[in-house]
């Protein structure tokens, strides 16, 4: 902890060395009517580490950092509005949309089929989107008059994560082929004779309340260093998932497709210490 707080320190330096002989009568504190942006350090923490690729200091998620089911991006932005000196709206929104294609090489069955000695290969593909979005609208109120100031807020959290799997597949599906050569990475993907064309996991909402306690160090003038703690009390619910998927219908004689629902959607309450805005950051105000 020494280290990473020596660190942080040396980065500040500038800030204070730039202000040290102007400090007399300069106003730290924010005032009302300014606005803020939060910076969050913790990315520059994990870059750092321990030296072997381990995080030793948590949080900077938006929703929820240890949430193994949230797809999210490690960092949100926080924005205040100081309505007095002691009272500020507050938003955090983090967001993360994505999508990546694998491609594998896979034998050609068409050529295979002309000449048992051919090694031509089609191009096999699986795109997957994965979207995720979190936002905690809120106020917070300061209390302190020196430099160091305690920060108390609380808000209304609304996130959502999706996520959907696209298959493209270089063998075509026929009668005469009613199981074509696959990639080895997307066998698994053949079930009772069909393999998948498309599978979407059932979108996932987050809806509830936050609450948090911090701190704020103004280094220089409307310049912060501050950690915060977020308790979250939040209800989950999914929507249907499904899978469409080809094969054969040996009762119809042709290939199809069919779409099967996999999962009704989910549902569930959580309530602790769930990161949400990030537990060290840099405020600036102007």
């Amino acid at each position: 902890m020494k280290k990473i707080l020596s660190i942080i320190t040396i980065c500040l330096l500038p800030f204070v060395g730039a202000n040290a002989q102007e400090e007399a009568g300069k106003q730290y504190l924010p005032e009302a009517g300014d606005w803020a942006i939060g910076v969050d350090v913790v990315p520059l923490l994990k870059c750092i580490g321990d030296g072997h690729g381990n995080e030793n200091f948590g949080g900077g998620a938006p929703f929820t950092r240890d949430n193994s089911n949230f797809v999210s991006p490690d960092v949100s932005i926080l924005a205040k509005y100081m309505m007095t000196d002691n009272v500020a709206l507050r938003a955090n929104l983090g967001f993360m949309f994505g999508s990546d294609k694998s491609r594998r090489y896979v034998q050609d069955d068409r050529a295979l089929l002309d000449n048992p000695l051919s090694e031509d290969k089609v191009v096999d593909a699986c795109r997957t989107s994965s979207n995720g979005m979190s936002l905690n609208l809120g106020m917070e109120y300061r209390k302190g008059s020196r430099r160091v100031q305690g920060v108390f807020g609380a808000g209304v959290l609304f996130a959502f994560q999706t996520q959907k799997n696209t298959y493209q597949w270089g063998n075509e599906m026929t009668i005469a082929n009613q199981q074509p050569s696959v990639a080895p990475d997307f066998s698994v993907c053949y079930a009772n004779g069909y393999r998948t064309l498309e599978e979407k996991n059932n979108g996932i909402f987050y809806t509830g309340l936050t609450g948090s306690i911090g701190v704020e160090w103004f280094v220089a003038p409307k310049i912060s260093l501050g950690a915060e703690v977020n308790v979250t009390a939040y209800y989950m619910f999914g929507s249907q998932s499904y899978k469409k998927s080809e094969g054969y219908n040996t009762s119809l004689g042709k290939i199809e497709e069919r779409t099967d629902l996999n999962s009704p959607g989910d549902r569930g309450f959580h309530i602790g210490t769930e990161s949400l805005g990030g537990a060290l950051n840099t405020t600036f105000y102007f």
